[in-house]
């Protein structure tokens, strides 16, 4: 419209937003594990998710170390006469797994007409670095005039590894400090040597689990801090704080990276 000689552009009003669809299986995807408090905490997860979205159908799904694989879980939704559904991967980076475990299981049951839509891995996210920041709470209450380290479990692929960092400077920005970034396997700098290094000196040193749940990785960070602090020369042991967990926040992103597929694709 004009006003004077000046045109003023209108924006058109926003159309809103499609409802919230539970009609599409959701198939979350973890690595899997043999620790039975890691099962658990994955069943948790779960529970949260169907209690804050009622009605829709959740299946879990392990690349490893635990059944069903994915492709049987999408398979026997195709059997039932499901005709979508969406994959979730439940990891944190975007390396192997959700590069080649979860995509060769989509293409498997894709050729038979059967359509997948695949979401975002888990992280990085803003509201995992608010789950992270709770979970030091309970082990170092006021980070201030702490070392901070995130670690992370590390992979032979750098996109995952890059992943990583940048979920540490998320973490960074909601703390209002820098945060280190550190890994357990495949690539450097290690957990070792950061917190062999950090506990030698005056300030007290925090350890962000970039973990979803308790197993293999959880149990070897907490002995790599305590021997850590047991070094020659350490003036204090790391403090770990637990993985992500059962946290709300986690079942909300899984319900965010679902909404997501479905209107993205």
């Amino acid at each position: 419209m004009a006003v004077g000689d000046i045109r003023v552009r209108t924006s058109p009003t926003p159309a809103m937003l499609p409802p919230a669809r539970d009609d599409v299986p959701l198939v979350a995807v973890a690595h899997g594990t043999t620790h039975l408090p890691g099962l658990v905490t994955l069943d948790a997860i779960m529970e949260r998710v169907r209690f804050l979205r009622p009605g829709l159908p959740v299946s879990l799904g392990f690349v490893s170390n635990a059944t069903p694989r994915p492709v049987e879980v999408l398979a026997d939704l195709a059997g039932r006469g499901e005709r979508e559904a969406v994959v979730l991967p439940m990891f944190l980076t975007t390396g192997y797994h959700v590069r080649h475990d979860i995509a060769e299981a989509v293409r498997a049951v894709e050729t038979r007409g059967f359509r997948v839509h695949t979401a975002r891995a888990l992280g990085p996210d803003p509201m995992l670095a608010h789950v992270l920041t709770d979970r030091l709470a309970t082990v170092a209450g006021r980070v201030f005039g702490t070392e901070v380290v995130l670690a992370a479990a590390g992979s032979n692929d750098r996109r995952a590894n890059a992943d990583a960092v940048v979920m540490a400077g998320l973490l960074a920005e909601r703390l209002g400090m820098p945060v280190r970034t550190a890994y357990l396997s495949a690539t450097e700098p290690t957990i070792e040597s950061v917190l062999t290094r950090l506990a030698r000196r005056g300030r007290p040193v925090a350890v962000a689990s970039y973990l979803l749940a308790e197993g293999g990785y959880t149990q070897r960070l907490a002995d790599i801090a305590a021997l850590a602090g047991m070094e020659q020369n350490a003036v204090r042991t790391p403090r770990v704080a637990g993985p992500l967990g059962a946290h709300d926040l986690v079942a909300r992103l899984l319900i965010r990276r679902y909404d997501q597929a479905l209107y993205t694709q």
